[in-house]
This record gives C-alpha cells, sequence and structure tokens, in this order.
C-alpha cells in the first residue's frame, strides 16, 4: 500500500519578503511618491477651501475648474481647451524641470499643487450646490483626475530621474550619456494620457451637469 505524501508549502522567508518590497520601492517608489504628493496636495486644498471664501477659490479658475456658471456657457470646444490648457501647463512644467539639476527637488510640489487644485473644485462644488456637488465631483470629475493623476505621476517619476541625471552631469561632472530621446518619446504618452482626460472631464461634464442641475 502506498503512503500518501502531504507537501505543505513553506511561508515566505523574512528575507524573501523583505526582497520583495525593496523591489516595489525601487521600481514604483518615485510613481507612489508623486501620486502621494498629488494626495496630499488634494488635502491641502480641502482645508484652504473650507477656510476661505468663494471669492479665493474662484481666483484659481484659470488653473482648476471652480467657476461653473462660466463653463456651462461653453460649448465641447471651449469647455476642452478650458480643460486642457492648465492640465498642459502643468506637464509641460513638469517636463522642462527635467533639464534641471535641481528639478528633481521642485517637481513633487508642482505635482502636489495639481491635487491642491481638486481639492478647492471639490470644496467649491460642495459648498455651492452641497450634496449634489459632492456626487457630481465624484461622477464627473474623479474620473479624468485618476487618468491625469497617473499621468503627471508618470511623468515626476521620468522628469525626476532625468534631472538627477542632469545633476550628476552638469554638477558632478560626471560623463553620463542623457538619453533625451527615450524620455521625449515617453512624455508623448504621457501628454496623451492628460489629453484623453481632458475629454473625459469635457464629456462627462457635459452630459451630467444637466441631470444635477449645477
Amino acid at each position: 500500500m502506498k503512503g500518501i505524501v502531504l507537501k505543505v508549502r513553506s511561508p515566505k522567508s523574512f528575507y524573501s519578503r523583505r526582497k520583495d518590497i525593496s523591489y516595489f520601492f525601487k521600481r514604483y517608489g518615485l510613481f507612489t511618491m508623486f501620486l502621494l504628493s498629488i494626495l496630499i496636495g488634494f488635502a491641502v486644498g480641502i482645508y484652504a477651501g473650507t477656510h476661505n471664501n468663494e471669492s479665493f477659490r474662484q481666483s484659481f479658475d484659470f488653473l482648476f475648474p471652480t467657476d461653473f456658471d462660466t463653463r456651462k456657457a461653453l460649448d465641447f470646444i471651449g469647455l476642452f481647451s478650458s480643460n486642457f490648457a492648465p492640465m498642459f501647463l502643468f506637464f509641460i512644467t513638469v517636463f522642462f524641470l527635467a533639464f534641471c539639476p535641481w528639478g528633481n527637488a521642485v517637481t513633487p510640489l508642482i505635482t502636489g499643487f495639481r491635487g491642491f487644485g481638486a481639492g478647492l473644485t471639490l470644496t467649491q462644488l460642495c459648498f455651492q450646490y452641497g450634496g449634489r456637488g459632492f456626487a457630481f465631483f465624484m461622477l464627473a470629475v474623479v474620473p479624468g483626475f485618476f487618468i491625469l493623476s497617473a499621468s503627471i505621476a508618470f511623468q515626476g517619476e521620468q522628469s525626476f530621474l532625468f534631472s538627477s541625471q542632469v545633476f550628476k552631469v552638469i554638477i558632478k561632472r560626471q560623463n553620463n550619456v542623457l538619453n533625451i530621446r527615450e524620455f521625449v518619446m515617453r512624455s508623448g504618452t504621457y501628454l496623451f494620457m492628460a489629453m484623453l482626460s481632458a475629454v473625459v472631464d469635457t464629456v462627462l461634464f457635459l452630459a451630467l451637469y444637466p441631470g444635477f442641475n449645477i
């Protein structure tokens, strides 16, 4: 009679788990850092929006959607332009910071400021429309903001790494090769993501604002 052999897998050793964690932070640490900067900026934006008046919130409308009465009068092209123009401004700022030796120190502040704008948008909607404003934010703003956050975080990661190489070449005088072509091609992909987020924002706003009476 043949015996029954039971194979029991031993749990991962502490060393293996530590290697997995180390790999995660090495591979995704910078991307996670930029996402966190956006979330922190979002929280700061909510705080600033709730502790200031409407004129303060609407003063940022050239960068973030806060004056919804004006936006309702725009057609698709006008609304898309008003959505994409500030996104492009943030994106191109992060892009050019990559060519500065100190750019990696400033880039997280720029991405965090984009999250700050989303916090202002949420507070403006809630103060002006109450629960309807919050629901509108979740349905019409969050999807595009999610895509844009990923786009800016990816671009921030690339700019951070490239700026570090520029620092080594200019400040430390190291003979490193800067792969500008690869950097520009990846940036083009992330810019397309930002453009897609503007399209999503525009379509959802036009489709949903009549039903929410925004």
